[in-house]
């Protein structure tokens, strides 16, 4: 699989980031009940939507971009547990959760495309 690149060919550092933190999450993420984390999710998006200038550039306070990026990546992480998970950089995240009703939990995965 090619790295995940940005819109003017080169490698994107914010995609390739998320390509490893993302999977971390799922991992950790996967202990917690889903309707915990689904929950957890607007709190999330309010984070990214006010710092998500900090996650491009990087903040004045020590700490800043890095708990920015994590609740990106959490954020999506979580997504990817919902059906037909989500896309992001062109990036396909689904996984399974323990509690998902039907089939058995599976590893975290990615896909392109």
């Amino acid at each position: 699989m090619s790295p995940p690149s940005a819109d003017n060919g080169h490698e994107s550092h914010l995609a390739i980031a998320l390509s490893a933190a993302v999977p971390l999450w799922v991992t950790e993420l996967s202990k917690r009940p889903l309707d915990e984390l689904l929950a957890e999710a607007p709190k999330l998006a309010q984070i990214i939507a006010e710092k998500g200038d900090v996650i491009q550039f990087p903040g004045k306070r020590r700490g800043e971009t890095a708990a920015a990026f994590n609740a990106l990546a959490r954020g999506i992480a979580i997504l990817s547990f919902v059906p037909g998970g989500v896309t992001v950089f062109g990036e396909r995240f689904e996984n399974r959760h323990p509690d998902s009703k039907g089939a058995p939990s599976t590893p975290p995965r990615r896909s392109a495309g």
